[in-house]
């Protein structure tokens, strides 16, 4: 009985972190991804009959992946929306600096916009021109963030999977 409370109790202090980690996965101040990862780990490392390796080497993989969505993905949304390579190099910079502007919730999704504008206009194109790779690196961040939302969710879909059938067994 006491396994079970205790096997129990960590997989909602899991969840738990889980849920903040989806929620960091808005929130620049919270590396989303990277928390769910570690909650997996931890679990794995003091319950390690309870979850396999593969479930917190699947979470790594997430965790990788979404980090490099993070940067790519104002890159590509600039790019995607004709920017020059000024703008991209603008939209990878804003993202890096939006990390560090308070309120980072706002400027992670804002900065790599001022950022791909600006750039695009040091770099003499139009304002027209410089607005839409400001528009795609926008678009580019919240991409970003939603699929490394939807990360998390696999990460944690993955991990309340293999304890409930390893449970049932």
């Amino acid at each position: 009985m006491g396994d079970i409370i205790i096997n129990t109790s960590a997989a909602a202090l899991v969840g738990i972190v889980m849920f903040i980690g989806a929620v960091g996965s808005f929130a620049p101040v919270i590396p989303g991804p990277a928390l769910a990862f570690l909650a997996v780990l931890v679990y794995k490392l003091c319950l390690p009959d309870e979850l396999s390796w593969g479930c917190v080497i699947f979470a790594l993989v997430m965790t990788v992946i979404a980090q490099v969505l993070d940067f790519a993905m104002s890159f590509w949304g600039a790019k995607k929306f004709g920017a020059t390579w000024r703008g991209c190099v603008g939209a990878f910079v804003g993202v890096f600096v939006g990390m560090f502007i308070p309120p980072q919730l706002l400027w992670i999704f804002i900065a790599p916009l001022v950022f791909a504008f600006a750039f695009e206009l040091i770099g003499g194109v139009g304002l027209e021109a410089a607005g839409k790779a400001g528009i795609g690196a926008f678009v580019g961040s919240l991409l970003a963030s939603i699929v490394k939302f939807m990360l998390v969710v696999a990460m944690a879909a993955y991990f309340f999977i293999e304890i409930a059938v390893r449970a049932s067994q």
